[in-house]
């Protein structure tokens, strides 16, 4: 297959969109696209049953479609339940944000001011599947995309879909599966599907001998899964996923958890005198049932490992160019410009690639910069200024897992400069604007979250606003100094 090489001209020609994934990235990848009224045709595709992506609450806690180590993209198939097919999704039973609901919204479209700052699952479902509702028309669900491949001597995008209950295997074309011409393709498949279990010398073994005691945070759901494990709990990271667990365990459970990392975390956890933090897993060692740590400690008699190390980005439907692979080792999405433009395919978009930043801001943003894009309002750079972006992201942030990473407000920096371009070209959807309030938020998130954990333990109750948080005693305000903003590099 030949790259084609003049994207430009490609972008010209755009009138019938497909989107992969109707989850909070899609939904608004979709809507973007739509208000634009420029393409003829925007189809969305979803292998769930409804909208809300992750936020679809599973009851699934088995692993087995997973193997242990993974440390590379694979395919994940749906499991059967009571009939159904089901994808499991990582939402836990008590899950709540680890970002505030001023910070989650889309723009037009509020949460609701009784909830809690930092809302739990269900009502974050509630509130994408009531953004999402009138791209509906325009999604087709339980639908599995199964092969996506450019026909370079048309210049267009092959698109294979079937209902995820047909059980057709392989590239051979099922009789229940359609095949579909588009002029360009985003993928909003998100980033929490395949789990990262970064294989340890012994693991596999360990694995085989203890089966079932080493897992994923995707397949955690509460703390009662581990009441009747016998040894030491380690988790194993120093994420938001890492911190819940531990917490939720130790406190729950009344039982001490090892929590096992490599760094320093960037987000909010709550504290507890039963949680002992120990350095990075070195080996596993089945003969005395013990993880040796890279420090030389040596944790005995241990019951049950979970890996809170993160996802892999996968699109197996995907039929790359083998001198331009998307990924390799999952971690890095290779030829992107912005964390969204393919420059070596024509008409190719990923929407939400960045971590550490604010899911549905920054999807928004994306939606309505590609949108510009596409509707020929703001144009692209060359491919050699694409690359060159690309290079200064590798020398910055190396070629690997960070690569995507943005912190340190950066997400912030990113949404602006995007949204800047599609207001001066005229764009028909405008992403949810910043000012000192949302930004001095933003910069605050991790004592805000802190604060309010430690309100709940004392009150009992989830606060439904700052100033709850301000009258206790907890912050003293949500207003960074109009100093401390320029220091982070924000106009004020």
């Amino acid at each position: 297959m030949t790259v084609y090489k003049d994207i430009h001209a490609a972008i010209s020609h755009i009138n019938s969109v497909a989107v992969i994934g109707a989850g909070p990235g899609g939904a608004s990848t979709i809507k973007a696209l739509l208000a634009e009224r420029k393409f003829s045709h925007v189809q969305g595709f979803e292998k769930r049953s409804d909208f809300g992506g992750i936020w679809n609450h599973t009851d699934i806690t088995d692993s087995h479609e997973v193997p242990i180590p993974c440390e590379k993209p694979i395919e994940l198939n749906p499991v059967v339940v009571d009939g159904k097919y089901v994808y499991p999704s990582p939402v836990y039973d008590s899950l709540d944000t680890n970002v505030p609901k001023d910070l989650m919204s889309y723009s037009g479209l509020e949460f609701d001011s009784h909830l809690p700052i930092f809302p739990d699952r269900r009502d974050v479902l509630k509130y994408v599947c009531k953004y999402s509702e009138k791209v509906r028309p325009y999604v087709r669900f339980d639908t599995k995309v199964v092969s996506v491949e450019l026909l370079d001597d048309i210049c267009k995008w092959q698109v294979v879909s079937r209902p995820v209950s047909t059980e057709t295997k392989g590239g051979t074309i099922g009789v229940d599966d359609v095949v579909e011409l588009y002029d360009a393709v985003v993928i909003a498949t998100g980033n929490y599907d395949l789990p990262y279990i970064p294989d340890r010398p012994g693991m596999t073994a360990w694995n085989e001998q203890f089966p079932g005691t080493i897992t994923h945070a995707k397949w955690y759901r509460n703390p009662r899964q581990f009441k009747d494990v016998t040894g030491k709990i380690i988790i194993v990271g120093n994420s938001a996923s890492a911190g819940d667990l531990a917490y939720q365990i130790a406190t729950t459970l009344k039982q001490k958890v090892y929590k096992s990392k490599r760094s320093g975390s960037l987000v909010p956890a709550g504290k507890s005198d039963l949680i002992e933090e120990v350095a990075d897993i070195e080996k596993f060692d089945i003969d005395t049932k013990s993880v040796v740590l890279v420090d030389g400690t040596v944790l005995a008699d241990v019951g049950a490992v979970v890996f809170a190390t993160g996802y892999i980005k996968s699109f197996p439907f995907f039929k790359a160019n083998p001198t331009h692979p998307l990924v390799t080792d999952g971690h890095k999405v290779h030829g992107t410009f912005n964390h969204v433009i393919l420059y070596n395919y024509p008409n190719l978009a990923i929407i939400g690639l960045p971590r550490f930043v604010l899911p549905t801001r920054t999807s928004e943003t994306q939606s309505c910069w590609l949108a510009s894009i596409w509707a020929q309002k703001i144009a692209l750079p060359s491919v050699q200024h694409m690359q060159q972006w690309e290079q200064d992201r590798v020398d910055l942030k190396g070629n690997g897992s960070k690569f995507h990473d943005m912190i340190n407000l950066e997400d912030v920096r990113y949404c602006i400069s995007l949204t800047e371009q599609v207001i001066k070209a005229g764009g028909n959807l405008i992403p949810h604007a910043w000012d000192k309030q949302s930004i001095s938020v933003r910069g605050m998130i991790k004592s805000i979250k802190e604060a309010y954990i430690e309100y709940k333990g004392k009150t009992g109750k989830c606060a439904a606003s700052y100033s709850e948080l301000i009258d206790a005693g907890l912050l003293d305000s949500v207003t960074l100094p109009d100093e401390k903003l320029q220091e982070l590099g924000f106009k004020v």
